[in-house]
């Protein structure tokens, strides 16, 4: 940003929005996404700056600038969901937007982020060197932020969360939180527009197929809730498909994932319509978009709500396994990054296809229950077992279609950092 965070909190008082224009490389981009009025008047959106570093380091800071700011990426990447956006702006400031989060709580995450860099680089954390400020508007390559009242933000941190009644004890483990949460997706914790109230959790419809010369078949279409288990909330939503044989050739598969577009169109549409803040986790088969024909008939169909899937939409590419090309898949990654929130990559629980995904540009990986076999005894020791093999490659790690409810705490406590849960088992 144009100007430093401790001159401006010297010059104006606390409560004073102020402007900066951005110019930092590649951040117009990243500016015109979360250029989204129930995004920004969520608090969802916010500023962290380094200037105490900088001043600390004077003539040091140049040297060490470029080991500060990956310093800074790992501690983002390690604290945020593949949900969230940060991006620097400048020298000294970082940009972090949390779309599954409201003020208060996207605001402590920032400050918890900038406490530890504080206190890696200076040994402490003072209360006068935390600069967080929330944007409050966007206007082409200009923002206008104010700065959080930290006072409040720390009585706040650690409090109960939200869909817990007042008076009421902390819940304890995610499958606890997750039963209270049955009945309102987002537990309260992400407060949307009230005429965004869409029952996503559970929302299902059975679609049948036909592909050419092929037996029709039902394809089964739900939407669950994905649990950031580091934060103890669902931040966001998937959609996934039942129904799908494992010998479901690449046209069957062409025809569910344009049938699955089809429907988060829909969705998205109704975000567009009624507004209110969403991610949604979008799977779709490698084979289908590494071929043009099939990649092009998914883009033609989602061309009426493609700036909705840039703001909203975690593409999930499936079948990622040993055989996949990696050229290929930074090729594939490449084309569709542009295209919405991030790329994730829904992997085999093997060596040789972590092997076959890494340096390809996934923002996260991910693996299916079943793969892992949830049923037995040692499903616990084979999720340690997948997060080490997969922890080098991502540092965000989620599982889909845990069969129960209690088994959400055995991936928290295996290191994954979002996990699913089947709709329909957690009564």
């Amino acid at each position: 940003m144009s100007a430093s965070p401790s001159t401006a909190a010297k010059d104006t008082p606390a409560s004073d929005p102020r402007a900066d224009r951005i110019t930092a490389a590649g951040a117009q981009e990243m500016l015109e996404r979360l250029q989204n009025a129930a995004l920004l008047e969520s608090g969802a959106v916010n500023v962290i700056g380094l200037d105490a570093i900088r001043r600390k380091l004077g003539d040091r800071w140049a040297a060490k600038r470029a080991q500060i700011w990956e310093h800074v990426e790992r501690e983002l990447d390690r604290h945020l969901s593949p949900a969230d956006i940060h991006f620097r702006t400048d020298e000294i400031s970082y940009m972090i937007a949390q779309p599954g989060q409201a003020g208060f709580a996207a605001q402590a995450v920032c400050m918890t982020i900038l406490q530890e860099v504080l206190k890696f680089f200076l040994g402490e954390s003072r209360f006068a060197d935390i600069d967080v400020r929330t944007v409050t508007a966007i206007a082409g390559n200009q923002v206008t932020s104010t700065p959080v009242d930290l006072i409040k933000l720390r009585r706040g941190v650690g409090t109960a969360p939200a869909s817990a009644s007042a008076g009421s004890a902390p819940l304890e483990t995610p499958a606890e939180q997750m039963a209270m949460a049955a009945t309102g997706p987002l537990a309260d914790q992400a407060p949307a527009p009230p005429l965004w109230k869409p029952p996503l959790a559970g929302r299902t419809t059975i679609i049948e197929l036909e592909p050419s010369k092929r037996e029709a078949f039902d394809l089964k279409l739900t939407v669950d809730g994905v649990w950031n288990l580091r934060r103890g909330l669902i931040t966001s939503f998937l959609v996934e498909r039942g129904g799908v044989s494992s010998r479901t050739d690449a046209a069957e598969l062409a025809e569910i994932d344009v049938a699955t577009f089809a429907y988060a169109s829909v969705i998205l549409d109704e975000q567009v319509r009624q507004g209110g803040p969403l991610t949604l986790h979008v799977p779709i088969n490698f084979t289908s978009l590494a071929t043009q024909r099939t990649r092009d008939r998914i883009l033609s169909l989602t061309q009426s709500v493609r700036e909705a899937m840039r703001k909203s939409v975690l593409l999930e590419i499936c079948g990622l396994d040993a055989g996949v090309p990696p050229s290929r898949l930074i090729e594939v990654v490449g084309l569709m990054r542009s295209l919405c929130v991030g790329v994730i990559g829904r992997v085999r629980p093997s060596k040789q296809a972590l092997a076959a995904v890494q340096g390809c540009g996934l923002r996260a990986l991910a693996v299916e229950a079943d793969h892992l076999a949830p049923t037995k005894p040692e499903f616990d020791a084979r999720l340690k077992a997948f997060f080490t093999l997969a922890r080098p490659v991502s540092p965000n790690l989620l599982i889909h279609g845990l069969p129960d409810q209690k088994q959400i705490d055995l991936a928290l406590a295996a290191g994954f950092s979002h996990a699913s849960v089947v709709t329909g088992t957690e009564a």
